[in-house]
């Protein structure tokens, strides 16, 4: 193969990636056919080795407590992997290991891959064993330091030396394009294009032939999440359908991954592509707004809207996407909260409700529970899908900067809404001001999980006052 190449090996702590680490990684780094990088490090996974594992790797508790963690070197291990075909036998595993790995620290990890015992079993069909220690007795292989990570990598690399050799150049090429499934690519879309992506956060927009957007997707590293469709990393019917139609991509870059989720969501809802869910729903939502009987008790009334007016906001309990997923969802809080049907509106009699009957509603409905202990099972009920209150005193700007820290985006954000953004860079700044303020649940949704995390608090301070609008009506 002429295409730069990762060839990987790790060792860890168990099977499944989903529970196990990292504890050893080696990597050859191949241009134009020759090793130009050798990377191994221990690696402390912060865990315990089973007596298992070390016996087969020789690697226990002790040698790994002082090695890296694997955030230590997450950066220097994507550089040695960026732009290059991974490459691992059984690859599937160590795919799944590294993508976890990176994936806890707020990395993406989308290569196309190579998987040299699928390639074994193309090229060999009438072998049985295509494991690694099949291949290095039944090829003749070097490798002097077996269940070691570089030294089975240095194994990999020498089983493509030797089928280089050995096999028919187009018969090799033919194997090597099944095994990386290389026909999902469209033929109109070519590895040149996807070479050229961004490797930065930001929104990627596929087009079909006619012009007409299929999709809006976001990624703190476009260019991978991007090869990641064509390498079938979605495998719905749906998901293969849409990368066959692809005839061009665009895309926006952000400083950070806030500002991608945020233009994400506002391309959707204004440019409605064909493949995202929500580019088929109107804007219309339904709200459970809360209001208080006659007796005090908490009543529950479903509300469908394009608009929320900023003074009622506080009476929203919860906001739903269509009236049938509301009132599964009160269904659900009635029997787990034992709360009064009639009360939350699946009800309109005027006696006792049904639940009172059959005994799974302790008698609000009648004027047997008093209104406060009633009260609070409703708060409780819609406590994970209440708005929650703004937890700031006034209006945050919210920082992101390039990963070069030459430039940077801010989002003034006031009550959930935001208020207005801008781009710097070398000194120049530009802010657009957001004459009218939107509160959108979808964003509102993106901003509690921002905000939420302590990673970011570094990232908030208070918006400076000249970048401040205000208005009296908010829309969904």
């Amino acid at each position: 193969m002429n295409e730069s190449l990762a060839v990987v090996d790790l060792e860890t702590t168990g099977m499944s990636a989903l529970y196990g680490r990292i504890i050893e990684i080696g990597i050859l780094r191949i241009e134009n056919g020759t090793v130009t990088k050798t990377y191994s490090t221990l690696v402390n996974p912060d865990c315990y080795i089973h007596p298992t594992i070390e016996q087969l790797t020789g690697i226990s508790s002790r040698d790994v407590a002082q090695a890296p963690s694997f955030a230590s070197i997450a950066r220097d291990v994507s550089k040695l992997l960026a732009g290059a075909v991974f490459v691992a036998h059984n690859a599937r595993f160590d795919y799944g290991f590294l993508k976890a790995e990176f994936s806890r620290t707020g990395r993406e990890f989308s290569p196309r891959c190579l998987c040299t015992m699928k390639l074994s079993r193309r090229l060999f069909p009438q072998h049985r064993h295509h494991d690694l220690s099949s291949l290095i007795e039944r090829h003749g292989l070097s490798c002097p330091d077996r269940h070691r990570a570089l030294g089975d990598a240095q194994a990999v690399y020498e089983f493509l030396r030797h089928v280089e050799r050995k096999e028919d150049p187009g018969r090799l090429a033919d194997a090597i394009r099944e095994v990386m499934k290389e026909k999902r690519l469209p033929a109109q879309i070519d590895r040149e294009t996807l070479a050229k992506l961004p490797d930065v956060p930001g929104v990627y927009m596929f087009f079909g032939r006619q012009n007409e957007l299929l999709y809006v997707g976001k990624s703190k590293n476009i260019r991978g999440r991007v090869q990641g469709h064509f390498a079938g990393d979605d495998r719905t019917a749906k998901g293969l359908e849409m990368c066959r139609q692809v005839h061009r991509i665009e895309t926006r870059t952000t400083a950070g991954e806030l500002g991608a989720l945020l233009l994400e969501s506002r391309m959707i809802k204004e440019l409605h592509p064909i493949y995202n869910r929500m580019s088929r729903s109107t804007r219309m939502v339904i709200l459970a707004r809360k209001s208080l009987t006659r007796e005090g008790y908490l009543a529950v009334k479903l509300e469908k809207t394009d608009a929320i007016e900023s003074e009622h906001a506080s009476g929203i309990l919860a906001v739903f996407k269509s009236q049938r997923q509301a009132e599964e969802f009160l269904r659900d809080a009635a029997r787990e909260h034992r709360l009064c049907h009639r009360f939350i509106g699946l009800e309109s009699s005027r006696g006792p409700c049904f639940g009172y009957q059959i005994h799974t509603c302790d008698g609000a409905c009648v004027g047997e529970e008093p209104p406060l202990r009633y009260n609070l099972r409703v708060e409780a009920a819609f406590a994970r899908r209440k708005v929650r209150t703004w937890p700031f005193p006034g209006a945050i700007m919210v920082e992101e900067r390039t990963a070069d820290g030459e430039g940077g985006e801010a989002f003034v954000i006031d009550n959930w809404c935001l208020v207005g953004s801008g781009r710097y860079a070398e000194g120049a700044e530009s802010f657009d001001r957001i004459a009218v303020q939107r509160f959108d649940y979808d964003t509102y949704k993106i901003l509690l999980r921002f905000v939420s995390d302590r990673a970011h608090v570094r990232m908030i301070r208070k918006a400076p006052e000249q970048l401040l609008m205000h208005t009296d009506t908010t829309g969904l």
